[in-house]
């Protein structure tokens, strides 16, 4: 315990060692406190930017979202499919019961068309009222030795 209270009262030119330690503790502290406001500062700065630019661009989306309400309107789409499309609101007398379903059906739907047999020495021909684009899809090359 001596040689402690001896570190307490040892002196450097007349000032004791444990008050220069303190001093240089302190004026480290104060040092790194004034370093801290510094950085806290440009983050501030930095936060407030960022802060206007969030403002600017929520104000831009607001523009946005009110443009968008504008352009669905739907008084506005209606009369735009009637000037360009020619479109009309539908009559009455368009509209189906349950009962005329079938007869709809009948009427919009295509026959199916079975295909024609062919034999081994009959040349493949294309089916009547076939698409063209089905009888594209019919090949008759063989596969070459490579396999592509």
């Amino acid at each position: 315990m001596n040689a402690v209270l001896r570190l307490f009262e040892q002196r450097v030119r007349g000032i004791r060692l444990i008050e220069l330690v303190g001093v240089a503790l302190a004026l480290g502290m104060i040092f790194w406190v004034c370093l801290s406001k510094a950085r806290e500062g440009e983050d501030i700065r930095r936060m407030n930017e960022l802060d206007a630019q969030i403002a600017t661009e929520e104000g831009a989306v607001q523009t946005l979202k009110i443009k968008v309400a504008q352009l669905e309107k739907p008084s506005r789409l209606e009369a735009l499919a009637k000037q360009y499309l020619g479109m009309q609101p539908v009559s009455a007398a368009h509209e189906a019961d349950i009962d005329s379903l079938g007869e709809i059906s009948r009427a919009t739907s295509r026959p199916v068309t079975s295909p024609v047999p062919v034999g081994p020495d009959m040349p493949a021909a294309p089916v009547a009222g076939a698409a063209p684009a089905e009888a594209e899809l019919i090949t008759t090359a063989k596969p070459t030795a490579g396999g592509h």
